[in-house]
């Protein structure tokens, strides 16, 4: 079967002019076929754990939380699958994400083989631990848990001499899981290949900074989600993103809009918070007149490249001290905003899930740091499993975008 004729993605309205795209899904299905063709150790680890690490040490990184929801929730629509992580201990009260992560894994039907479990636990939301827990003890794998401090310009190092203690200490925990000795120069190749990585997504978001905007909104979201684990192929990965650019930038010379877009002066959106599985959304967007130019959910795996020069373990440790999800929620925004305002929105996206207890409760704040600095229109949005509130954030989005065609200066 196709990737496209999953029931789940049957409702959805992909671009089919994109090639590049099919590349890219292609990639993403044929996961669990290649990590097992490798011969290597597939180590599961957290959405916004930073993902070079486990390339060091010869393994495959694996991104559950993002692959086995979107096979089994958005593409196939097995949602009772969460009934398998409440029976197995998960509280129904987490965030749907991960209910479908633990429900693959616990019920055996995970699409890709974990041979070990490794995230940061930081600042990120604690969910990540528990449900990490309870994935290993059921299926009597290997666990290994490592902190991230909160960043505190006053405390810098201290905690870059904490963070590269810790990453020693990973980095003998994945060498006993992979047989494989961890070198400043696996390191640094790691590093390298992340970079291009990094640098395809900072170049597909600057030609999102152009109009027509020239990539449609379910494309792009998705794109940026191969991010969270390389795909099991950095190599393969890189050269689909060139793909993609190369198809990018000649519809920009032609001055080509994404064919999803229904209006010839789109409400520019950027969408920030929490990610959401309600796929259906960015089509939504895009038939009530607006476009998708920007979003953070990935952003802190690319904000910038990782520098390559001096001593390679203080600057990835210095590079993970800073990402953006580990920012407290002031500093966090003040980092993000020049990246917003790089992709020249009109209004923002404030998206929350339910159960999630990361974002939304400093949501009030992030408005007024947005409102503050920018002056845009906000909505928020709340989203739970794919289809269960869909009208009602269809009938929001339609009468916000309407709202700013008619006043961009309105607020909410």
């Amino acid at each position: 079967m196709k990737w496209s004729e999953g029931p789940g993605f049957n409702r959805l309205r992909f671009d089919t002019e994109l090639k590049a795209f099919d590349g890219l899904m292609s990639l993403f299905v044929s996961a669990a076929d290649r990590a097992k063709k490798s011969g290597k150790k597939v180590i599961a680890k957290g959405p916004l754990s930073p993902v070079d690490i486990i390339y060091a040490a010869g393994a495959l990184a694996y991104d559950p939380y993002t692959h086995e929801t979107i096979v089994h929730a958005v593409m196939n629509e097995t949602i009772s699958m969460t009934n398998a992580a409440v029976d197995a201990g998960l509280s129904p009260d987490f965030n749907p994400w991960n209910l479908m992560m633990v429900g693959a894994v616990v019920s055996g039907k995970n699409a890709v083989p974990i041979d070990a479990y490794s995230t940061a636990c930081g600042c990120v939301d604690d969910q990540i631990k528990k449900s990490w827990q309870i994935m290993a003890e059921a299926t009597e794998s290997p666990a290994y848990f490592w902190d991230i401090p909160r960043f505190d310009a006053e405390s810098e190092e201290w905690a870059i001499d904490f963070l590269i203690k810790e990453l020693r200490q990973l980095f003998n925990w994945l060498t006993a899981q992979t047989g494989k000795k961890v070198t400043d120069e696996t390191i640094k190749d790691a590093i390298r290949r992340g970079n291009r990585l990094r640098q395809d997504l900072i170049e597909i978001n600057q030609l999102l900074q152009l109009s027509p905007v020239p990539m449609s909104a379910l494309e792009y979201y998705m794109t940026q989600t191969f991010i969270g684990d390389y795909a099991q192929d950095t190599g393969e990965l890189h050269q689909q993103y060139q793909v993609l650019l190369a198809e990018l930038k000649k519809k920009v010379g032609q001055s080509i809009p994404a064919p999803g877009l229904k209006s010839p002066k789109p409400v520019r959106l950027y969408f920030m918070g929490e990610e959401t599985q309600e796929f259906q959304l960015f089509n939504i967007i895009e038939d009530c007149g607006g476009a998708l130019v920007g979003c953070d959910t990935r952003l802190s795996l690319y904000y910038e490249p990782v520098k390559e020069d001096g001593p390679i373990i203080e600057n990835l440790a210095r590079w993970i001290w800073k990402m953006p999800c580990n920012l407290p929620t002031r500093e966090r925004i003040k980092v993000t905003l020049p990246h917003i305002k790089k992709q020249q929105p009109d209004a923002i996206i404030i998206s929350s899930v339910v159960g999630s207890r990361n974002f939304p409760g400093a949501e009030r704040l992030v408005r007024d740091m947005i409102r503050d600095e920018m002056g845009i229109p906000i909505i928020s949005i709340e989203t739970k499993l794919p289809c269960e509130n869909i009208e009602k954030v269809k009938s929001e989005m339609k009468a916000f975008i309407e709202a700013v065609h008619i006043n961009p200066h309105s607020s909410t």
